[in-house]
C-alpha cells in the first residue's frame, strides 16, 4: 500500500487523526479531526499543535511529547498522568481519549495522535452518578420511615416522623394533611407541621384548614380528587395563581385564587399564605382501595423543580402517611391490645415488603457502584434499572399489604415459583448464588400459609444478604404426607441467636410459624453462616380442605 493510499484511508476515518513533525507542526489533519475541532484542514496544516490544546496544558503537553520522542516506546495511551482536554475553534473545551504513536519517515520523526471526543460518555457517567445518588437518598428516606413503623408505638409520633421526613427530603417549608370526610366532598385538617415546629398542629384557625374549601370551586381540584393524580398550586406570590393536575400533555390546569375575584375568602386566604411567604404547594392524594381518602400538601417558599423521581418519592411517603393515619384511627377506635395486634401485623407486613424488597435494591445499587468503578457504564445502568424495578415492586407489595391483598408473586404462580422469582430478582446480575430445591411432590396448602411461607423465605434471604453478606444461599422446600419443611442455609457471617433472638425479622418468622402451629429452628455461628428450618404440620389442613 502506497503512502497516498494510506493518507486517503486516514483522511476518511471517523476518529480524529492528527500528525505533527518534530517541531510540533501539524502535517496531517483528517476529516474526523475537522468534525471534532471545527477547523478545516487548510486552516491547520503547518500550524502548531498547541492551537488545539488549552493554554494551561500546552507546556505540560509539549514536555510529554518530548519525553515520548526520547523513549523506546513506539505507541502509548495519553492521559495516564493527567486528563486529555481538547480546544475547539470556538474556544470550547472537551474531554478526550487519545493515543500517540511515532514513526520515522525519510529520517524525520512523525507523531500521530488518534483522538476521540468522550463528552457524551462523561455526561452519561455523571448522569449515572446523579441517578445513583438520588436512588440512595430516596432509599434512605423510605428506610428511615420504615424503621419508625417497626419501632414507634405512639401513632401521633409516627405521623410526625413521616411528615418531618417529607419536609427534609423535599426541602419544604411545611406539610399539611387533610382527611376526606365520608361525604366525599369536604376535607378536614388532620395535621400541619413546619420545619421549625416541635409538634403537630391541629389548629382549626390554621390557614391550611381553609385551602381545600376555597380550591373546591375550581375544576382542577375536582380532577385531583377524582383521579388521584398529584397537583401543583403555583405562583401564589402572583396576582393570579395556577394549579396543575397530572403532568405532560394530559395535565389539567386552571387559573385560581385571582386577586381580582373580589371574594373575601380568596383574598383572606391569599393574604395569610403570603404572610408565610409561600410560593407553591404540591398536593399528593392518599388513596385507599382506589379511593382518595386524604391529601398531603407540601408547601414551598421557593418555586420547586419537581422531577418525576421527586414526585414518586412524595407519593411513596404519602402512602406511609396514610398508614400512620390508619394506625392513629385504630388507636382512637380500639382497645390498646387490638391496636397493638394490628400495628404489629402492619409493621410486619411492611417489614416483609419494603424492608426486604429494598435489600434487593441495595444489592443492585452496590453492584451498580462496583460496575461504575470498573468503567462498565452499560452494566451499571442495568443494575440501576433493576434497582428501580425492585423498588417499584416493593412499594406495590406494601400497598397490597395495607389492603390485605395476596402477594403479587403468588397470583401468577405457586409457592415454589414465587420463591424462585423472588431469589432471581434480588440477585440478578450479581455474583450471589441463590438456589431453590424442591423435594417431594408439591401439595396445595391454604393461601394464608403460602403467603406466610413466602414471607419467611423472603426474610431469611434478606437476612442472609443484608446482615450476613452471604455469597451463596440454598433454599429447600420438602413435602411429605404430614409436613412441609422449609430449609434456608447461607454462607454468610452468621450471628449469635441468643443475642438477636428478639430481632424484628426473626420475631416475625416465629410469629408466622406459631400462627400455623409449626416449629422453627435457627442455627447460626459467627463466621460460619446460618441455617433456618421451619416445619409445618400440613396433614390436618389438607384433610380439612382449609
Amino acid at each position: 500500500m502506497g503512502e497516498d493510499e494510506l493518507r486517503r484511508i486516514l483522511e476518511i476515518a471517523e476518529d480524529a487523526i492528527i500528525s505533527v513533525d518534530s517541531a510540533e507542526r501539524i502535517v496531517l489533519f483528517n476529516r474526523g479531526a475537522e468534525a471534532v475541532f471545527g477547523y478545516s484542514r487548510d486552516e491547520l496544516i503547518g500550524q502548531p499543535l498547541n492551537t488545539l490544546i488549552p493554554q494551561r496544558f500546552s507546556g505540560a503537553h509539549s514536555k510529554h511529547l518530548q519525553d515520548f520522542a526520547r523513549s523506546p516506546d513506539v505507541a502509548r495511551a495519553m492521559g495516564q498522568r493527567s486528563a486529555v482536554v481538547g480546544r475547539r475553534k470556538d474556544g470550547s473545551e472537551f474531554p478526550a481519549e487519545a493515543s500517540i504513536s511515532k514513526l520515522a519517515i525519510d529520517g524525520k520523526q512523525i507523531f500521530t495522535v488518534i483522538l476521540r471526543d468522550v463528552t457524551e460518555r462523561h455526561q452519561a457517567a455523571e448522569a449515572l452518578r446523579a441517578s445513583e445518588h438520588l436512588a440512595r437518598g430516596q432509599l434512605d428516606a423510605l428506610m428511615h420511615t420504615l424503621d419508625a413503623f417497626a419501632r414507634e408505638s405512639d401513632p401521633d409520633r409516627l405521623l410526625e416522623h413521616v411528615l418531618r421526613t417529607i419536609i427534609q427530603v423535599s426541602d419544604a417549608h411545611s406539610v399539611c394533611v387533610w382527611d376526606r370526610c365520608e361525604d366525599g366532598g369536604s376535607l378536614d385538617l388532620r395535621a400541619a407541621i413546619a420545619s421549625g415546629d416541635t409538634q403537630l398542629s391541629r389548629d382549626t384557625n390554621h390557614p391550611a384548614q381553609r385551602l381545600p374549601a376555597v380550591l373546591a370551586r375550581y375544576p382542577a381540584w375536582t380532577e385531583l380528587l377524582r383521579t388521584g393524580e398529584h397537583g401543583l398550586l403555583d405562583d401564589l406570590d402572583e396576582p393570579s395563581a395556577r394549579m396543575y393536575v397530572g403532568c405532560g400533555a394530559e395535565a389539567v390546569w386552571n387559573r385560581v385564587l385571582d386577586d381580582g375575584d373580589g371574594d373575601p375568602a380568596v383574598l383572606s386566604l391569599k393574604e395569610r399564605l403570603r404572610a408565610l411567604e409561600l410560593r407553591a404547594v404540591l398536593f399528593m392524594p392518599m388513596t385507599v382501595a382506589g379511593r382518595v381518602a386524604g391529601v398531603i400538601g407540601v408547601c414551598f417558599t421557593r418555586k420547586p423543580s419537581l422531577l418525576r423521581d421527586d414526585v414518586e418519592l412524595t407519593r411513596a411517603l404519602a402512602h406511609q402517611t396514610m398508614l400512620a393515619i390508619h394506625l392513629l384511627r385504630l388507636s382512637q377506635q380500639s382497645r390498646q391490645v387490638a391496636v397493638a395486634a394490628e400495628r404489629n401485623r402492619m409493621a410486619r407486613d411492611i417489614h416483609d415488603t419494603l424492608a426486604q424488597g429494598f435489600t434487593g435494591v441495595i444489592v443492585q445499587l452496590e453492584a451498580a457502584a462496583d460496575a461504575r468503578a470498573r468503567g462498565l457504564a452499560q452494566e451499571s445502568e442495568a443494575h440501576l434499572a433493576r434497582a428501580g424495578n425492585l423498588a417499584r415492586e416493593s412499594l406495590q407489595e406494601a400497598r397490597r399489604s395495607v389492603h390485605a391483598l395476596r402477594p403479587r408473586r403468588l397470583e401468577t404462580g405457586d409457592l415454589c415459583e414465587a420463591l424462585r422469582r423472588l431469589m432471581s430478582e434480588v440477585t440478578a446480575g450479581t455474583s450471589i448464588v441463590a438456589e431453590l430445591t424442591l423435594e417431594g411432590e408439591s401439595r396445595p396448602i391454604p393461601p394464608a400459609w403460602e403467603e406466610n411461607v413466602l414471607r419467611i423465605g423472603q426474610e431469611a434471604l434478606t437476612n442472609a444478604l443484608r446482615h450476613g453478606h452471604a455469597k451463596h444461599v440454598a433454599v429447600r422446600i420438602s413435602f411429605s404426607d404430614r409436613e412441609l419443611r422449609l430449609h434456608v442455609r447461607d454462607d454468610g457471617s452468621g450471628f449469635d441467636p441468643d443475642r438477636v433472638r428478639d430481632g424484628f425479622g426473626l420475631l416475625g418468622i416465629r410469629e408466622r410459624v406459631k400462627e400455623m402451629g409449626g416449629e422453627v429452628r435457627v442455627d447460626s455461628t459467627l463466621g460460619a453462616g446460618t441455617e433456618i428450618t421451619v416445619v409445618l404440620p400440613i396433614a390436618n389442613v389438607m384433610a380439612s380442605g382449609a
